[in-house]
């Protein structure tokens, strides 16, 4: 693997909050900087996953996930029967919380006994042990109506469509109007709002992309349930309207958060106020 032969790249690029949800580490689900450690707790998931068919994480979504994650005893961690000791030995080593306490040595990882054997100088070069034969499989389908061509634009769109969502008749929220008043005051949101709307709450967010891109948006929501998205390029805002069964919020972890819809979803990271103040505030508004 990469990170043990050490020519994986340390650029910046590599502390950006992406990859297999299984595989997050602790500090990166407690927005601390991703690390050498960070990867070498990954290792441990793959290398649970490859012995035993499943990851060691896994919970009915993403949040469930980081909790088991968070919470993870290593010493108490559990291993069907046919594990080897050594296997056993280095998977709980790995996958230790407290990152001072975690095995990060390479030296120490490659002299392993799960790894006796294996020639470290010429891994790179070697051939592999097996060569499986070539199996002609069939073409994958998208059964679950996944497009290969999936990108958030086109789901925002299909969210939004091509003339931002309003409501018919103004609504109502038992927060008080003076309250939100008080936060519609500035010239970026007074052409967004309608007559008497006003802002319950309001911040700078990443809206995540397709890939690992994350995108500097506006979110607001508003006295008359209209979730609005926002950039800074004058671009006409995307509106949504609050209230319907069709629609609800999902915390991923304590500052993302999924804006779920009937074709399908979008997620946002807000560092400042967090997964909690938006679910909150959308779970309460009444139309």
């Amino acid at each position: 693997m990469l990170t043990f032969l050490q020519i994986a790249d340390s650029n910046e690029h590599a502390t950006n909050f992406c990859g297999t949800a299984e595989y997050l580490s602790p500090e990166v689900l407690n927005d601390l900087p991703a690390c050498e450690g960070s990867d070498l707790w990954a290792v441990g998931c793959i290398l649970f996953q490859m012995l035993t068919g499943r990851p060691p994480f896994r919970g009915e979504n993403d949040f469930l996930t980081f909790q088991q994650i968070l919470s993870h005893d290593s010493d108490a961690m559990e291993f069907p029967a046919h594990i080897p000791e050594a296997a056993r030995d280095l998977i709980r080593r790995l996958l230790v919380l407290d990152l001072d306490a975690r095995l990060t040595d390479y030296d120490t990882i490659q002299a392993h006994p799960f790894f006796e054997g294996v020639d470290w100088t010429g891994i790179s070069t070697a051939p592999p042990p097996v060569v499986p034969d070539k199996t002609h499989l069939p073409t994958p389908t998208m059964v679950d109506g996944a497009s290969p061509n999936w990108s958030l634009a086109n789901v925002l769109n299909d969210v939004f469509g091509a003339t931002p969502l309003l409501a018919d008749d103004p609504r109502h929220h038992p927060i008080p109007p003076t309250s939100a008043r008080r936060h519609s005051t500035t010239t970026s949101s007074s052409s967004i709002l309608e007559n008497n709307e006003g802002i319950l709450l309001q911040a700078d967010v990443k809206l995540h992309g397709s890939l690992f891109t994350k995108k500097a948006r506006g979110l607001m929501f508003t006295t008359h349930g209209r979730l609005i998205v926002s950039d800074a390029k004058n671009q006409p805002p995307q509106v949504f309207q609050w209230g319907t069964n069709a629609i609800h919020i999902v915390p991923k972890n304590t500052s993302t958060f999924d804006i779920r819809y009937t074709s399908g979803s979008f997620r946002i990271t807000d560092t400042v106020h967090g997964a909690q103040a938006w679910c909150r505030l959308l779970n309460a508004f009444k139309p």
